[in-house]
């Protein structure tokens, strides 16, 4: 109970600071969730019973693209999150009463944020999701740029048929119900990597400040 009115009344002293945390939180987990998407994105139409606008191998090569760029960004994330706890135990150290309840404080502050940043992302999607559509589509152009002799379209049956632009948008092979369920999915997926981050970070601070203060005791 002690270390929820210590996060709080820390919050309270330091808005903008609290604010500028969740709003860094709502932009890591826009760009995990929206890379995450776009790999179930590709799965799915991989799967699908539709025309097939790539080959496997170009699939493997796209969802091979997008891995590379979402596991880039969560390890720069692990990065500013051991900044930021860093920096935070430096700033707070001499104001605390212990460096464990410090440690706790510091990670329910920023899990509140990750909470508030969940949340806001969700009521941007419902809100907004022709625009998040539209920005997922730019992400996956981006993809698709790496293939220089890729076809403009493809035909349903051989040389005849009906032409599938590659380029079409993914609400035309995607429900707005399915690519809902994918958004959710990749959220979670990004909450709980980031919720894990926090998780290690916390232990590790812990372990650190136990072995420091084993060597000062001897």
């Amino acid at each position: 109970m002690d270390i929820i009115t210590t996060t709080l009344s820390t919050i309270k002293r330091h808005r903008i600071q609290f604010s500028i945390s969740w709003v860094i939180s709502l932009i890591a987990l826009f760009i995990l969730t929206s890379l995450g998407t776009l790999k179930l994105v590709l799965n799915h139409l991989d799967s699908s019973n539709q025309i097939q606008l790539f080959t496997a191998k170009e699939v493997r090569q796209l969802q091979q693209y997008f891995s590379e760029r979402l596991n880039a960004c969560a390890i720069g994330l692990f990065i500013l999150l051991l900044i930021y706890f860093g920096i935070k135990i430096k700033i707070q150290k001499k104001s605390a009463a212990s460096m464990h309840e410090l440690i706790y404080s510091i990670g329910l502050e920023f899990f509140l944020g990750l909470m508030i940043a969940s949340i806001c992302l969700i009521l941007l999607y419902t809100l907004f999701e022709p625009l998040y559509e539209s920005i997922l589509q730019s992400f996956y152009h981006q993809g698709l740029n790496q293939f220089k002799e890729l076809p403009n379209f493809v035909l349903s049956n051989g040389s005849s048929g009906i032409a599938y632009s590659i380029r079409s948008s993914l609400s035309f092979e995607l429900s707005s119900t399915t690519l809902l369920d994918l958004f959710f999915n990749s959220l979670f997926k990004a909450v709980a990597y980031i919720f894990l981050c926090l998780c290690l970070l916390i232990g590790g601070s812990r372990l650190i400040c136990f072995t420091s203060e084993k060597k000062n005791v001897r």
